[in-house]
């Protein structure tokens, strides 16, 4: 796979950076011709078979190798749904950082840098960094390359609505600065949004943490052990999150925010 640079980003109605991508429909960048693949307005729908060679012991102890053949049927929906993300530590190092790493790039920022200007992109990310092999051109015939991500409608990371728990209670402007991972140009651009987010209260369950985490732990709910409680909690959470994300795709203007 190579890398492939990042158009510029498109900006929609309300000055959110989207990089020519939304939720719902849009125009694929190819299509099969294929007698084996049918397009409906809704659905991909794709008849593959896997070939495959069986190897059994014949009676004389020869191996004997069989063809065999499965067939898949497999069905692509062409709307890309909504989607909520929650992350279980939200307010560590990771998930800070990729939290301010989808803002940068929803708002396609700019900023300073001891080496220069930095735009934000996803490189690194096999799924929006990369490029695959769609087959070879006819007249030219050199390889025909295209971005990863539009192999199929799949779900970009700027339309993801993020939320999720941690064991402190610090808000994500706050653990962005803890982590000391990003660059003080970059985390001004987007403290004021990741101050409105704060992790939801988390299990905290001391066996499976490290010890070191203790001081930290003033985000929890009651109980140190395993139950029901704790599950119900936790689904509880994730409904939250589900109806946020759906009011979000209702036509009001999208955040990335948490719904606490």
């Amino acid at each position: 796979m190579m890398t492939h640079t990042r158009d510029g980003p498109c900006l929609d109605g309300d000055g959110l950076s989207t990089n020519g991508h939304s939720a719902g429909a849009s125009k694929p960048l190819f299509k099969v011709n294929s007698p084996n693949v049918v397009y409906t307005d809704s659905e991909i729908n794709t008849k593959y078979t896997y070939r495959d060679t069986s190897i059994t012991n014949g009676p004389d102890g020869d191996l004997v190798a069989t063809p065999t053949e499965t067939r898949y049927d497999f069905k692509v929906d062409r709307k890309v749904p909504k989607v909520g993300v929650m992350l279980v530590g939200w307010g560590g190092n990771n998930g800070s950082t990729v939290t301010a790493g989808i803002i940068a790039n929803r708002r396609g920022l700019v900023w300073d840098t001891r080496e220069g200007t930095q735009a934000a992109n996803y490189y690194g990310s096999v799924v929006m960094g990369s490029t695959i092999k769609l087959g070879t051109d006819t007249k030219t015939h050199k390889n025909v390359d295209i971005p990863f991500h539009n192999i199929l409608p799949m779900v970009h990371p700027n339309d993801l609505v993020i939320g999720g728990w941690d064991i402190s209670s610090l808000n994500l402007a706050a653990a962005m600065d803890r982590a000391k991972v990003l660059q003080p140009t970059l985390k001004a651009l987007v403290h004021n949004e990741m101050a409105e987010m704060v992790p939801l209260p988390s299990i905290y369950y001391p066996d499976f943490i490290a010890a070191n985490q203790e001081a930290r732990a003033d985000n929890i709910l009651p109980g140190s052990k395993a139950s029901m409680a704790h599950v119900e909690q936790i689904r509880k959470d994730i409904r939250s999150l589900m109806a946020w994300t759906r009011s979000l795709f209702s036509g009001l203007p999208t955040r990335s925010v948490s719904p606490t």
